[in-house]
């Protein structure tokens, strides 16, 4: 099993919450959680956004927040 940094560990995090990924690196992302009071906070305030998100109620967004929002989107996405 490979040790991770922190770094490895956020770009992981996803497939990880998820239940994603190879066994090898679930183990080590949870070696490294375990270890590190930083990731865990990460994968713990991940978790609970998600279960906010999972709770919530769906609600219409105004058309003006609508294309403001579609268009700093596309600003970001296609601009690299």
């Amino acid at each position: 099993m490979k040790k991770l940094n922190c770094n490895e560990v956020v770009d992981n995090l996803s497939c990880y919450v998820d239940g994603d990924g190879a066994a090898d690196l679930r183990a080590g992302l949870e070696s490294h959680i375990l270890r590190c009071g930083r990731c865990r906070a990460i994968l713990e305030s991940t978790r609970q956004t998600l279960q906010i998100l999972h709770d919530c109620e769906p609600f219409p967004v105004p058309l003006q927040v609508s294309a403001r929002l579609y268009s700093r989107l596309q600003e970001v996405l296609y601009s690299k």
